[in-house]
């Protein structure tokens, strides 16, 4: 079964996310572009799972119609805060039911819980891996614990990276087809 790679193809997201493989020396310039790229990112994928409610208002003399977001949908972000920190610092703003939990690498090797608890996933609940660049397999022990210590069905969890190294890519799909990534950018090493 193919893995389903969906590319990012909005301008703006592709503008930003070539700024991302020049090496710059200004920090605040770059700090800036990760933060609006991580924004822009969430954003188009977000797109497609977020449903938004009516609610009708009826005054005396009007009906006012309100567009809410229906909490009953849970958005998790999972990602490497210390390294991904400019990526998600306004991705709150964006969905206010979306939870910030932190990945903690390190401890996927040493037998350690990898992840912090997590308290509110049900049915409606879609998980997302974010990191800059998938580029180790990692993500497959994250894949795993998700599934082996909460029970969470494969296909509701996503990865969101700006760049993706395509033999990560191969071995992600030949471990879990049903996952969908995100991306800008894949890189073919040779």
């Amino acid at each position: 079964m193919q893995l389903n790679i969906y590319s990012i193809s909005h301008p703006i997201i592709q503008l930003l996310s070539n700024t991302t493989t020049i090496k710059n020396n200004n920090n605040i310039l770059s700090s800036c572009h990760y933060k609006n790229l991580g924004l822009l990112l969430m954003y188009e994928i977000l797109r497609k799972y977020i449903k938004i409610q009516k609610v009708y208002i009826k005054s005396l003399y009007s009906i006012k119609e309100l567009k809410l977001i229906n909490y009953d949908e849970q958005y998790l972000v999972l990602t490497n805060i210390s390294n991904n920190y400019e990526m998600i610092s306004g991705i709150k703003t964006l969905i206010p039911n979306i939870d910030i939990i932190n990945i903690n690498y390190i401890n996927i090797t040493n037998e350690q819980k990898p992840i912090e608890k997590i308290t509110k996933f049900s049915t409606k609940t879609q998980i997302f891996i974010l990191e800059e660049q998938l580029q180790n397999i990692n993500v497959i022990s994250i894949i795993k614990y998700l599934i082996l210590t909460y029970n969470i069905p494969i296909n509701h969890i996503n990865i969101a990276c700006i760049k993706s190294e395509q033999k990560i890519l191969k071995q992600l799909g030949n471990a879990y087809p049903e996952v969908k990534v995100y991306t800008t950018q894949i890189l073919y090493t040779k």
